[in-house]
């Protein structure tokens, strides 16, 4: 009852992006943020072009994500509207993989950006970030939010208990641990992000 995308994350050569795109995927994204700004606005526009004959959509990440990027609203006006993507990831103080402890998030650079671009915006980095933030983010155009390494984590967890477990252990019993362990991160996120989760 659930649309689904199934979005490349992160895709490092056109090859992966094409491969991607024969193969069904919805969404791509190549990961052209380490390269200066007017070759990655001109990489990500072929992605662009090639993902519309496929009826895809693009996402697509200005500056690296916990990098060294300043946050400049008008980089990002410039940027969606050369490239012609369908969703951007900001970088407002978020990281990919496990913070030590939670960041602190540029509310106010994610606010001008959401005034001012009229597409979709992308939080990744989205483990460890607490649910008020993620909410007051969602409020302020964030769209989509990548959870991996909470997911990960969870499914770490739920297999380590399974593994103390003095039962005998099976592979079909090992796999229902890491499928369990990434539907109950999944589905929590799900509550926090609809705002119905209280702690």
């Amino acid at each position: 009852k659930v649309d689904v995308a199934v979005h490349l994350d992160h895709g490092l050569t056109f090859e992966t992006v094409d491969k991607a795109l024969d193969l069904g995927f919805t969404s791509v994204m190549l990961d052209a943020s380490t390269l200066p700004f007017e070759e990655n606005i001109a990489k990500v526009k072929t992605v662009v072009e090639k993902a519309q004959k496929y009826g895809a959509t693009v996402e697509a990440e200005l500056g690296l994500v916990g990098g060294s990027e300043d946050g400049s609203c008008d980089h990002g006006i410039v940027y969606a509207r050369e490239t012609g993507i369908d969703a951007l990831a900001v970088a407002i103080g978020n990281a990919h993989g496990n913070y030590p402890v939670a960041p602190t998030l540029a509310f106010d650079v994610l606010e001008k950006i959401h005034e001012k671009v009229d597409i979709p915006l992308v939080l990744h980095g989205g483990s460890g970030i607490t649910d008020k933030d993620f909410q007051r983010a969602i409020s302020l155009g964030i769209r989509k939010v990548n959870i991996a390494t909470a997911s990960f984590n969870s499914l770490t967890a739920h297999v380590e208990k399974y593994m103390a477990s003095t039962d005998k252990h099976n592979f079909f019993d090992l796999n229902e641990a890491m499928v369990q362990g990434t539907y109950e991160n999944v589905k929590r996120h799900i509550l926090v992000f609809n705002e119905q989760y209280q702690k």
